[in-house]
């Protein structure tokens, strides 16, 4: 029952999800330079390489993603009996009892794009080329959050079954989404001055596309079914 009604309130979320990821691209593409998006490119791409050429770095992704299980335990006030990562079984935090934000914040919450967000945002300025190696660093991280986020989904994890994979992806995409404006700020020309505006205007956009396309589908239904 409680996967039924998880998956419910996921269905109308995805589709809102769909709506804003429909407009994110155009939006971030406005507030990045030509140089910039390469940079981004690149980033991603140097990741690609690393997780299907080389070595998957999985130690890495594991102890971000167990501690930040860990850190929203604690800010539960939950008691944590244990912690492990082992080569074998990968990774585990035992508490007494969890629930949905426990579950999916390692999802959620891409932990070394976050390590990485807090210096560049406390200190400000730098060199020139620091708001293009902070891009770099941030998409070779964010990709690595995406790819492992994905097998956990396509894998079955625990964290993602408790809830249902529906709902579950729902709040992740959701959450990933918001967060993609904020982690790429420090690199961009608006910097973090330009969040508050990009923010109304891309849920404007969205709530149009939104209307836009429920009134394509009551055009095409049935006069009987309106």
């Amino acid at each position: 029952m409680r996967v039924f009604l998880y998956s419910a309130i996921g269905v109308p979320l995805l589709i809102a999800d769909a709506v804003l990821l429909w407009g994110l691209p155009a939006r971030m593409a406005s507030r990045l330079t030509a140089t910039q998006g390469l940079i981004l490119l690149f980033g991603g791409l140097a990741y690609l390489c690393l997780h299907f050429l080389l070595r998957k770095p999985e130690r890495m992704y594991l102890w971000g993603h167990e501690f930040t299980h860990l850190l929203v335990a604690k800010l539960f006030l939950r008691h944590v009996h244990g912690f492990h990562i082992t080569s074998r079984s990968g990774g585990k935090v035992v508490i007494d009892r969890t629930n949905v934000a426990i579950d999916l914040a390692p999802y959620a919450l891409p932990f070394y794009n976050v390590v990485a967000l807090l210096p560049a945002a406390l200190i400000p300025g730098g060199p020139p080329y620091a708001g293009k190696a902070y891009l770099g660093a941030a998409a070779f991280l964010f990709s690595m959050h995406l790819f492992f986020s994905a097998e956990g989904f396509f894998d079955g994890q625990p964290d993602v079954r408790r809830s249902g994979r529906i709902f579950s992806l729902a709040v992740v995409l959701l959450l990933l989404m918001l967060w993609t404006p904020i982690l790429a700020a420090p690199g961009t020309r608006a910097g973090f001055s330009g969040l508050p505006a990009f923010y109304r205007e891309w849920l404007a956009d969205g709530m149009d596309s939104f209307l836009s396309l429920s009134a394509r589908v009551r055009s095409l239904l049935p006069r009987r079914f309106l």
